[in-house]
């Protein structure tokens, strides 16, 4: 049925032809033409629409044999390029796709392939869209659904990916086990410098109150002229020494010594001394030690008692010129 109009859905342009050759672009909506003189030739839709590309091989750069598909999306630019241009343009398109598709794969290895997926998509765009730019169409975006490698060849690649993890896992192991080892030796280092630390200042505090201690003797010392307090401790250690001697030992041994420098001698006048600075001292102190006599009189009485024994036993110690005396006396016991 002839009409003398044409009606023409939103998003698509039909191609007017008189007496055969091109007229016009019929644009969306109600298009006056005349009957049999006017005949519409070609409809294109410019909604983006998808076709997909079909497997096909193709060979890697190390010459490894691939099963490649993919989709590709694309969108009239301009009805009357679509329909003068080229005479399939949309089996011209997808044609075009798998040259190019097989062409990028042949630039790269088969390790790449997976990681370069990206980039190969991105490059048979560009391709398509410098082609088909003069058949009136646009590619918007090529993806590629899935590369198929040979069986033996995946099984490979599954060996060789298994093998990496098992080194990123042993990598990642003794990465931990190192790790663990310098956080114990940082330790144990930190634990011997706070140790250090602490000596260092155990030591410093024990010598301070040891210089403390000095400075607080050495002022007493200074400040007593005559050193009684001085010289009267130090002559009732003396005794007190001489009393666990006498009163504990079983065996006395002494040095070899003529005259004055015997024990006894120096017993007597360690006791005089102890009188001396008793009786000359005038401090409350030296007057209590000179009230009980018990210690002085303890040690008396054994001074001669050991006298009386050391000069029998010179006659018998006379015979030989021993390095010590020993001088083995039932009284001393």
């Amino acid at each position: 049925m002839m009409l003398p109009w044409v009606l023409v859905p939103q998003q698509s342009k039909y191609v007017l032809e008189r007496f055969g050759r091109f007229a016009k672009i019929l644009e969306p909506g109600i298009n006056l033409k005349i009957p049999i003189i006017d005949i519409v030739s070609y409809k294109h839709s410019f909604k983006e629409q998808v076709i997909n590309v079909d497997n096909q091989n193709a060979i890697t750069k190390d010459n490894v044999k691939l099963r490649i598909d993919g989709v590709l999306y694309y969108k009239m630019t301009d009805a009357q390029k679509a329909s003068y241009s080229v005479k399939n343009p949309i089996s011209a398109l997808s044609l075009l796709a798998q040259t190019s598709m097989r062409s990028e794969i042949g630039l790269i290895e088969l390790d790449r392939t997976f990681e370069e997926r990206e980039n190969l998509n991105s490059r048979i765009r560009e391709t398509l869209s410098d082609a088909s730019e003069t058949w009136g169409i646009k590619c918007m975006r090529y993806e590629i659904k899935d590369i198929q490698p040979p069986k033996e060849i995946s099984r490979s690649m599954e060996l060789q990916a298994e093998s990496e993890r098992n080194k990123r896992s042993t990598i990642l192991q003794s990465e931990g086990q190192r790790q663990a080892v310098v956080n114990i030796a940082e330790g144990e280092k930190s634990a011997a410098i706070l140790k250090a630390e602490g000596d260092a200042t155990k030591t410093l505090q024990e010598a301070r109150a040891i210089i403390t201690a000095l400075e607080t003797i050495s002022k007493s010392v200074s400040n007593d002229e005559n050193m009684v307090s001085l010289k009267l401790k130090l002559t009732e250690k003396y005794l007190e020494a001489m009393n666990i001697i006498m009163s504990e030992s079983k065996v006395v041994v002494l040095p070899p010594s003529s005259g004055s420098s015997s024990l006894s001698s120096q017993i007597a006048t360690g006791l005089e001394l102890y009188k001396d600075i008793v009786n000359n001292s005038d401090t409350g102190a030296a007057s209590s030690l000179l009230g009980d006599k018990s210690q002085y009189n303890d040690i008396q009485e054994k001074l001669e008692k050991l006298n009386s024994s050391q000069s029998e036993s010179r006659t018998t110690a006379a015979k030989s010129v021993p390095k010590y005396e020993f001088l083995d006396d039932k009284n001393l016991y």
